[in-house]
């Protein structure tokens, strides 16, 4: 069996580290991050230890990230949809490439119309 740190953990932090890459590239200096993942939100925001496996990533979150202003923010996997979406379909297909709504499958325009909405998705605990 995979190490889920090993697995879902690395995606998440390269994930984070190219939307740092981005910011770099295109030479902005304001960034919000938001993810599902609270693991990677609290080691990104230096609460948590960093894990063996994810050092480097991290490391190099961090020199991105001086000077600049990031804000990770932890979201409810609902809210996450779209990327989730993205992700799964990546996995399956490989690199995607989508620079505009039209470009977007239809489960992933789907998506994105659902959240242009603003509907709250409910969260029950019982």
């Amino acid at each position: 069996m995979d190490d889920p740190l090993s697995t879902n953990t690395q995606a998440e932090a390269l994930a984070i580290l190219q939307a740092m890459k981005y910011l770099e590239a295109t030479q902005r200096d304001k960034i919000l991050i938001e993810t599902d993942s609270l693991l990677l939100r609290n080691i990104v925001e230096k609460v948590w230890e960093v894990p063996w496996q994810i050092v480097t990533i991290v490391k190099e979150i961090w020199r991105i990230m001086k000077g600049k202003i990031v804000v990770v923010s932890h979201i409810f996997r609902e809210g996450n949809k779209l990327e989730d979406h993205l992700a799964n379909v990546a996995l399956d297909e490989g690199e995607i490439l989508a620079n505009n709504f039209k470009e977007l499958d239809i489960q992933g325009r789907r998506l994105l119309n659902e959240d242009k909405l603003k509907e709250p998705y409910s969260r029950l605990h019982f």
